[in-house]
């Protein structure tokens, strides 16, 4: 399969649209990644019609090589139930004594376990990153809902290793923060099977992926006001205010933060209702800023 060069959402300025593109990207990859029904020799694997069920899109299909080897499931035997049945579905193994239609809910409910915990595995290898690769550069786990992320492509990320506790989130790499997926069908998809390494190790395999001016590569603020005021006495003239935001679209400046205001006047960082959330607090010297403020006699005092 060839993949054409995609463009990141987020470089169109004309892209406005968020769920229409989610979608036509979705029908345009499962009508890429589609076998050939039409011939009556074809058979679908386990594990292809795994990744097939709705809801399933942020996997990807495990080699059976990977599968067969006993060293990359070392482990699993004590977590997953009815170990056996389980991967001897996952290989589409014929059983000489089939189990009783009675236990086949079971094993299908551990397969999905097996799988999904050997799926953590892989995507940290070599070629498990490669694939998550093709479906980053596509969107296909979507874009980070804030405002100022301009559409940044997220993966997939879990809060724990361990399945049964939390469903998937989405980890943004420019504002750095998790999220719940916007779609219903993937709610009900185990955070364990992305697990909590994957999206930190993916971009420092591919560090080229990560966004100009985010978390991991910040502003220096003050570097930029002294380049910004030698370049103003140098044209010896006044930035125009209206394109001040044309012009940090134009120089690439695109990890902004939002500044919350009261009839025009900001509200400092310290306030209560100032900006309370971690991330947007990576400045270098804020927090000992906050604790030499915190030193002052009465600074929270209505006295």
């Amino acid at each position: 399969m060839i993949i054409d060069k995609v463009q990141y959402p987020e470089d169109n300025p004309n892209f406005q649209n968020l769920n229409d593109y989610q979608e036509d990207k979705e029908e345009e990859y499962v009508s890429n990644e589609s076998f050939d029904s039409t011939t009556s020799t074809s058979v679908i694997s386990w594990i292809t019609w795994y990744c097939s069920l709705p809801g399933h899109e942020f996997f990807i299909e495990v080699p059976e090589e990977f599968i067969e080897d006993e060293f990359n499931l070392y482990g699993l035997r004590a977590i997953v139930p009815m170990y056996e049945e389980a991967l001897d579905m996952i290989l589409d193994l014929d059983d000489e004594n089939p189990p009783p239609s009675s236990e086949l809910p079971k094993i299908e409910r551990s397969a999905e376990l097996l799988y999904g915990l050997i799926h953590q595995r892989f995507i940290l290898t070599k070629l498990g990153l490669s694939l998550m690769k093709l479906k980053h550069k596509e969107s296909r786990f979507g874009v980070c809902p804030r405002v100022y992320c301009y559409y940044s492509p997220v993966l997939p990320c879990g809060m724990t290793d361990i399945p049964g506790k939390v469903n998937v989130k989405l980890y943004c790499p420019r504002c750095g923060d998790l999220y719940t997926p916007k779609l219903k069908k993937y709610k009900n998809i185990d955070g364990a099977y992305f697990g909590t390494t994957f999206p930190h190790l993916f971009f420092l395999t591919f560090p080229e992926l990560l966004p100009k001016n985010s978390l991991s590569h910040p502003i220096n603020y003050e570097e930029e006001e002294k380049n910004e005021l030698q370049e103003n006495q140098e044209k010896n003239e006044i930035q125009d205010p209206e394109n001040e935001e044309d012009q940090n679209k134009n120089d690439g400046r695109t990890y902004d933060i939002y500044t919350p205001k009261i009839f025009g006047f900001k509200i400092h960082e310290t306030s209560q209702s100032g900006q309370r959330m971690k991330w947007l607090r990576w400045r270098e010297g804020y927090k000992s800023k906050i604790e030499e403020i915190k030193a002052l006699p009465d600074v929270y005092s209505d006295d």
